[in-house]
């Protein structure tokens, strides 16, 4: 299967997605990667996306269409909120202290939750166009915090021009025209 880059949508995560992401985060590829301390991390996951509207209106999730068929999830996160979250296994403070105003760094998160969209290039569109995205709110720096582990999510970054700041932490100066 060749995955064209026009083929690939993000839509907002709408709360009738909130069964499929559940799905999708009980996958065990998925599960070891998103919530590797257990089921309080799966709580956490599930709160930020149930509350997106509320105290986590600082994130904006998506979901991953291939012709309109939902195939992965992904994030965006102005740093300057997500710095200042306590979560157990991240250590926002010590990634994103150095994030001194809004809009300025953006993390991005993202999963493929179906399998069969493993392994096609579909991560480095979805970095893509989350930076495009960054870009038009004029973000400045794009930013993920795989682990070192996740071979794949690392490439992707990598192959869309991010840089390693420090295990975990990859960066990308965005250009503004």
């Amino acid at each position: 299967m060749t995955i064209n880059k026009s083929e690939i949508v993000l839509k907002p995560f709408q709360s009738e997605d909130i069964p499929l992401f559940e799905k999708w985060l009980d996958k065990e590829y998925i599960y070891k990667r998103l919530c590797p301390d257990g089921e309080e991390q799966r709580k956490a996951w599930l709160d930020e996306i149930i509350n997106k509207d509320g105290k986590y209106d600082f994130l904006t999730h998506f979901i991953v269409y291939h012709n309109n068929r939902k195939i992965g999830y992904c994030l965006l996160a102005d740093c300057f909120f997500l710095k200042n979250i306590e979560e157990k296994g991240h250590d926002f403070e010590g990634l994103y202290g150095d994030v001194a105003e809004k809009n300025h760094t953006y993390e991005i998160g993202y999963l493929i939750g179906e399998e069969e969209y493993l392994n096609k290039g579909i991560s480095k569109i979805v970095i893509h166009k989350l930076e495009e995205i960054v870009t038009a709110l004029r973000g400045k720096e794009i930013s993920a915090d795989p682990s070192e582990e996740n071979i794949f999510s690392v490439k992707a970054l990598l192959s869309n021009g991010f840089k390693k700041k420090a295990d975990g932490d990859y960066r990308k100066e965005i250009k503004q025209n």
